[in-house]
């Protein structure tokens, strides 16, 4: 049985284009924090490969809605080069980065 939190999600997603591309905006956030922290880096040190302060990654990890669309798809880009030990991760990354460009007109420019 679904909960309610399920449901709404659901729901405003059907019906909400702007919910729902901010919905799939905030899952790639999460799935940054989850590269980041298994390639064993801190929000500076991804933030110093990247030329960026750690509040930037910050900002892509936790609000990417407001993120800009470039560091979000660099930071992925970067992040699977760190981590690439499994075969299917580059097919995962590259529906990520597909939905990073189909979503960029939402987000912040760069």
């Amino acid at each position: 049985m679904k909960d309610d939190l399920q449901k709404f999600h659901e729901q405003n997603m059907a019906n909400d284009p702007q919910y729902a591309a901010a919905r799939h905006l905030f899952e790639l956030g999460e799935a940054l924090t989850l590269l980041r922290e298994e390639a064993h880096l801190t929000r500076g040190e991804l933030g110093k490969r990247l030329r960026v302060k750690a509040r930037d990654i910050a900002m892509v990890e936790e609000e990417t809605p407001r993120a800009p669309a470039g560091l979000l798809e660099a930071a992925l880009s970067m992040l699977v080069q760190i981590s690439s030990n499994t075969p299917r991760q580059p097919q995962v990354v590259a529906q990520s980065i597909r939905t990073i460009r189909h979503f960029r007109p939402t987000l912040a420019p760069v």
